[in-house]
């Protein structure tokens, strides 16, 4: 009976043993090991390097062809975000190739024509605004002086192959051309302006280029250094 009794006090030690050290076990702080993800995109934006003139001419032969070709002077290019969508765009002064003039002002074309004289701004005063007439389709000739700009796609911005959204400006000025930051305080600029840069050309008439939304618009520069007006 005495040898019952010491089998059942043990199994009960036994078990209340087990079940304290099991409590104990689990009540331990758990190490916790972080490994990086080798795989991990970076969020970092890719910063642009400064463009050089070979990068320049392959990129406007990958979107106009033979049918412009860079202009010779200082300065002829400038690259900046000139639409305010953080990707780095491509401006250029060229030069229409006058065997190719067709197909340059073909309607079907991968670019579009514009006249930085042309540009629409609404009334800063008025709630209902009536749009104009649609411009007729403007047409580049011989030995005119016209920007070539292209908007960039991505991080990698005008190099990208994918970047094909471009246009050749007339009436733009005639270089040499700077890229630099908005002014502030510009009347019928987009909300964009704030985020974006102009280009800028210092010699002639001074004046400057800059996005409104759908097109390039040319605005003189105040002599005085006032507010730039239409």
């Amino acid at each position: 009976m005495r040898i019952f009794y010491l089998v059942v006090l043990g199994t009960v030690v036994l078990l209340w043993y087990s079940i304290n050290h099991a409590r104990l076990t689990s009540e331990q702080p758990v190490s916790q090991q972080v490994t990086a993800n080798p795989h991990h995109a970076s969020s970092e934006k890719t910063i642009s390097s400064p463009a050089t003139e070979a990068e320049v001419n392959a990129a406007l032969h990958r979107i106009f062809a033979d049918t412009v070709r860079g202009a010779s002077h200082e300065q002829w290019f400038t690259t900046g975000d000139f639409n305010g969508d953080g990707s780095t765009d491509l401006a250029a002064v060229v030069l229409p190739n006058s065997s190719d003039l067709k197909m340059l002002n073909d309607p079907l074309a991968n670019w579009t024509i514009q006249d930085a004289t042309h540009a629409f701004f609404p009334p800063a005063d008025q709630r209902v605004v009536f749009m104009p007439p649609k411009p007729k389709p403007q047409s580049a000739h011989s030995n005119e002086l016209l920007l070539a700009v292209i908007h960039g796609y991505g991080p990698n911005g005008w190099r990208d192959p994918n970047a094909k959204q471009a246009y050749l400006v007339r009436h733009a000025g005639n270089g040499p051309i700077q890229s630099r930051p908005a002014p502030d305080g510009m009347d019928g600029a987009p909300a964009s302006i704030t985020r974006s840069e102009i280009i800028f050309e210092p010699q002639g008439e001074p004046g400057f280029l800059f996005w409104t939304g759908w097109q390039y618009a040319w605005r003189s520069q105040p002599s005085n250094g006032g507010k730039a007006g239409v």
